[in-house]
This record gives structure tokens, sequence and C-alpha cells, in this order.
């Protein structure tokens, strides 16, 4: 088989609902990813919990607002909201045209209504500085230098600990820091039993998968199996996009 029928291609660009489920079919259990691109603010019908995953909101355009146990916030563009496994949460509202994109992980039916939205909400929470830890989890704006270009959520070096993925913000404005280190950091390997995703946002990547090269263009997230030898080639800026890794706790990358 080539490489790109072991490897797949989503389209998250102008998408709104899942594209990698394990409900609609083609998910493999560890991660969820979908969102809602380019709609108007909206409300939840209630208050509600996952008993065993986390939740990220990462917010692309628009504001969007939601309830996390007794306090509202504010996500504006490029900024990521992690709610951890047991915290009650809801998205209450909005401004403007929205485009946001959510990540759920592991891909569980563990959907618990608790309720009704309180009327009015709570106080909102103090957004004197925009990134806040708790033990919810936590807001991280994108924008900050300390948050781009490295491994944001996982464990061991990450900035912020995640149970179940490893994720890493990048912002690449330059065609030199986009591509610095390719050939040297960057070697062909693969990862025994871990699944890793390539999305783009702005920009395109270049990959070798196998003996194939694989363009991931923007508004593209590509899934590389367990198994696949591949690596990063070129990178074209300017460059945004993410790349996050499940399940979090196998060390089992291995050149090739």
């Amino acid at each position: 088989m080539t490489a790109t029928q072991h490897c797949r291609k989503l389209t998250l660009r102008g998408r709104s609902g899942h594209v990698l489920s394990r409900a609609s079919g083609d998910g493999n259990g560890l991660v969820a990813l979908g969102g809602a691109s380019l709609v108007q603010p909206w409300r939840d019908p209630g208050l509600h919990l996952h008993t065993g995953c986390e939740e990220y909101y990462l917010v692309l355009q628009g504001e969007l607002q939601l309830l996390v146990v007794d306090r509202w916030l504010t996500l504006q563009p490029r900024e990521l909201l992690l709610v951890r496994p047991g915290v009650a949460h809801a998205v209450v509202g909005g401004q403007g045209i929205i485009e946001h994109i959510g990540v759920r992980a592991p891909d569980l039916d563990d959907k618990r209504p608790l309720g009704d939205i309180p009327d009015p909400l709570p106080a909102p929470l103090d957004e004197s500085e925009r990134e806040v830890r708790a033990g919810w989890g936590c807001r991280v704006p994108l924008t900050e230098d300390r948050n781009r270009n490295c491994w944001l959520f996982g464990r061991g070096m990450a900035r912020f600990r995640s149970q179940y993925l490893t994720f890493a913000y990048l912002d690449f404005p330059t065609p030199e820091m986009a591509n610095a280190g390719l050939g040297t950091r960057h070697r062909p390997h693969l990862h025994q039993r871990s699944w890793e995703y390539y999305a783009v946002l702005r920009g395109s990547k270049l990959l070798r998968v196998e003996n194939q090269l694989v363009t991931v263009q923007a508004g593209e997230v590509l899934e590389v199996p367990p198994g696949l030898c591949h690596v990063l080639h070129e990178r074209q800026a300017p460059l945004e996009g993410f790349t996050f890794r499940v399940p979090v706790d196998l060390d089992d990358k291995v050149e090739c």
C-alpha cells in the first residue's frame, strides 16, 4: 500500500461539527476533532460536564463566552481553553461571527447534563491577565511568545499538564523561522502505538510519509497512524497551525 492509503487528510475549513469522531465511525477512540465555522453566537441548552475526557476550545474568529463552574469568561481569537473532566461548563454566547476548533480527548460518550444555565450569570472572571490556571483547567493566549512553538500541553517539559494528549501551537511568520532545524531536529520517525495529527491554519507544510510527499494545506489536518515512517520536509511561511499526538503516556517514537 502507498503512504496516502495509510494516512488521511481531514478538512476543517468551512465545516461545522465533528470531522473526526468515533460516533461517526471514523475515529480511533483516542480523540475527537471538530468545531464551528463562521456561525452566529449561540448558547448551550444547559450546563454539562464530561466524566472522563478533557475538552479544548480554540477560537480563531469572533469571541466565545463560556461559563466554567461559577465564573464566565471570554475567549478571544487565538486563545485556547482547557476544561478538565468533571467540571461544569457551557457556552453562553459570544460576539461577532465565530469560528472555533474543538478537541476532546479521549473520545468518550461521557457528556452528563447538569441542568439550566444560571440566570443571571455569575460574576465574570477577572480579565486583567489573559492567561489563567485553575483547578478546572486553564485559558491560554496563543499570541504570547511563551505559548508558541513549544509543547504546550502534555507531560514532562510541556507548560500545561494534560492526561490525554500532547499539543503544540506553531506560528512561524518567515521562511527562515519556519524551516530552521529541518533535517537536524526533525528526523524520519514513527510512533509504535500513538497517532499524530498535523493541522494547518495558514500556509502549508510538506511531509514525507513512507516514500511519498504529502502536502497539508490551510484548513487541513493530516492523520498519521502508528507504524508509518514520516518526517517534516518543508514549511511554507507564514505558517500557523498545531500538532497533537494521542495518547499522551507513550514514549514510542523511534527513528526509521
